[in-house]
C-alpha cells in the first residue's frame, strides 16, 4: 500500500511539472545574398541575386519572394567600360556580350540596383594573376567511410611567383564511372551495352591560401579533391586554381572559421560573414556571399587507376557491392555513357 502511494505521487509531481514551452523565433529581416564572379577566361559571366530565407531552406524550396529579379546588374571597369547582366529566371544574371572578358591588372566594380530602388555596390578590385598548374598528381587511400572505403586523392602543384603576394583558392570536379548489368546492345544480341555511366561528383570544400610563407617558391601536394572508387575504371579529374584578392581571401578565412567552430572556450568569437556588396546609402546593409574577381588556370588529366588495378582490397570491396540491373542511366541519372568531349 505504501509503495502505491509513493508511486502515485512521483507520477503526480511528474505530470505537473510539465508545462509548454513557447520559444521566441528570432525574425531577421532578408538580406540580399550574392554569387558570382568575373574571371579572365571566355565569357558569360554569370551572378545569381537571392534573399536569405527560413533556415534549412534549399534552391528548390526558394519561394519567388525570396528571388532578386528584376535587378539592374552592371560591372564597370577602370577604363569606363559598362558590360549589363540581364535577368534570365531564378535570380540569375549573365552577360550577352561576348566581346566583354576580364583581363589579369584591370580593376572592376559591381553595381545592383534592386527593383525598389536600393543601389549596391562592390569597391573596386583589380583581378591579380595565378600561374599555371603545373601538375596534378592522385594516390589511392582508404577512408573511413563504410559506403566508399576506398578514393583517390588528387594534388596540385604550382610555383608561387615571387614578385607579387599571391591568394590562391582551388576547386575540382572529377567523373568517374559507375556500372550496372546494362541492357542488349539490340534485340536478340548477346553485347551488352549502357552498362558504364560517367557519374560527376566535385568538392564543396573551401580551400584557400596564401603565400606568405613560401613566396616564390614551389606549392607541392596541395591536396585539392578525393574521387571515390566505384568500379575500376580510369578517373578523369579537373583542378581549378584561381588567383583571388585578399579581400576575397579573408572573407572565405573567416568563412572557414564559422564553419569549424565545435562549441567549445577556445573557438573564435562569432560574426557574421558579410561580403563586399554594400548599399550605398547604408553602410550596414552589406549583402551576403561575395563578388569575386578572380584570374583561373585549369588542368584536366586522365588518371588509369593503376593502385586499385593491382589491389586485391579494392577488388574485394567492389565484389560484395550490389550491381543495379538494367540501363545504368535508370540509376544515376541523366548522365554520360561516354567520356565527354574534351579530356585526355
Amino acid at each position: 500500500m505504501r509503495s502505491l502511494i509513493v508511486t502515485s505521487l512521483i507520477i503526480c509531481g511528474l505530470t505537473a511539472c510539465i508545462d509548454r514551452v513557447e520559444l521566441p523565433i528570432r525574425q531577421e529581416e532578408p538580406r540580399l545574398v550574392i554569387d558570382g564572379q568575373i574571371t579572365n577566361e571566355a565569357p558569360p559571366y554569370t551572378i545569381r541575386l537571392t534573399y536569405t530565407g527560413p533556415f534549412g531552406l534549399t534552391g528548390d524550396q526558394r519561394p519567388a519572394t525570396l528571388v532578386a529579379s528584376g535587378a539592374q546588374v552592371t560591372v564597370t571597369d577602370d577604363r569606363g567600360r559598362v558590360v549589363r547582366f540581364f535577368d534570365r529566371t531564378g535570380g540569375e544574371y549573365q552577360t550577352t556580350d561576348m566581346n566583354f572578358r576580364g583581363e589579369v591588372g584591370r580593376t572592376y566594380k559591381l553595381t545592383v540596383v534592386l527593383a525598389d530602388g536600393k543601389r549596391y555596390e562592390t569597391k573596386p578590385e583589380q583581378m591579380p594573376n595565378v600561374p599555371p598548374v603545373d601538375s596534378v598528381s592522385a594516390r589511392l587511400v582508404q577512408v573511413n567511410n563504410f559506403n566508399t572505403p576506398y578514393r583517390y586523392a588528387y594534388s596540385v602543384s604550382t610555383r608561387d611567383p615571387a614578385a607579387d603576394r599571391n591568394f590562391y583558392r582551388w576547386t575540382a570536379f572529377g567523373l568517374t564511372v559507375r556500372k550496372s548489368t546494362g541492357v542488349p546492345c539490340s534485340l536478340g544480341s548477346s553485347a551488352i551495352c549502357l552498362d558504364n555511366c560517367y557519374t560527376t561528383e566535385s568538392t564543396n570544400e573551401v580551400n584557400v591560401f596564401s603565400d606568405i610563407a613560401v613566396n616564390g617558391n614551389p606549392i607541392r601536394n596541395r591536396a585539392v579533391f578525393q574521387l571515390p572508387v566505384y568500379a575500376v575504371w580510369p578517373q578523369f579529374v579537373e583542378v581549378q586554381q584561381y588567383g583571388i584578392t585578399q579581400t576575397n581571401y579573408q572573407f572565405w578565412k573567416l568563412y572557414q572559421q564559422q564553419r569549424a567552430r565545435t562549441g567549445s572556450i577556445f573557438d573564435p568569437l562569432p560574426a557574421p560573414v558579410v561580403g563586399n556588396l554594400a548599399n550605398t546609402e547604408d553602410a550596414t546593409d552589406v549583402a551576403r556571399g561575395y563578388f569575386a574577381v578572380t584570374s583561373v588556370s585549369r588542368l584536366r588529366i586522365r588518371n588509369d587507376a593503376r593502385e586499385a588495378r593491382s589491389s586485391a582490397a579494392v577488388f574485394g570491396f567492389i565484389s560484395t557491392q550490389p550491381v543495379p540491373q538494367g540501363d545504368c542511366r535508370n540509376t544515376y541519372g541523366p548522365v554520360p555513357v561516354t567520356l565527354p568531349a574534351g579530356w585526355p
